[in-house]
């Protein structure tokens, strides 16, 4: 008996560990600043990347026109006429971001679904519930940036 409970403490330690990572604080759901989307940031393999799961309008409205109206939203802005017809939820917007150790993900590339392009980026916590999205062209002193909100659940559809 005494072995499995040395086993167990030892595996809940490193469960904790992991938990207590500082890299996996980025983890988590993400409402951008103009709260019409929310971008899951997961850790696959060694970056972090985010998907949008969840839009305020997911499908096109009569104002779009009767040839999109009620069908989902597409990235139509794409430059790549192939890639126009992808829905936008589930596309992967943030890709390559890597802790930086020092409280930054660096290294990454951000897809503007507005415009269609890609951007260089890093991310910065503000705090546990608030991150610093800095996209850019070449280096960062050229380009913007925006602050995404920590969310606990998914509003509804």
């Amino acid at each position: 008996m005494y072995p499995r409970t040395v086993l167990l403490a030892a595996g809940l330690a490193l469960a904790a560990t992991r938990a207590a990572d500082p890299a996996d604080a980025l983890l988590g759901d993400w409402q951008v600043a103009s709260r019409d989307a929310i971008v899951r940031i997961e850790r696959v393999g060694d970056e972090y990347q985010g998907r949008l799961v969840w839009l305020l309008h997911d499908r096109y409205g009569p104002e779009d026109g009767p040839a999109l109206a009620g069908r989902p939203v597409t990235d139509r802005n794409n430059p790549d006429p192939a890639l126009r017809d992808r829905p936008l939820l589930g596309l992967r917007l943030l890709w390559g971001l890597h802790y930086d150790g020092a409280g930054a993900w660096t290294g990454g590339w951000v897809y503007d679904s507005d415009d269609g392009r890609r951007y260089r980026c890093e991310i910065e916590l503000e705090d546990r519930n608030h991150l610093r999205l800095r996209g850019y062209l070449g280096i960062p002193l050229l380009g913007g940036s925006t602050v995404w909100t920590r969310v606990e659940r998914l509003p509804p559809a």
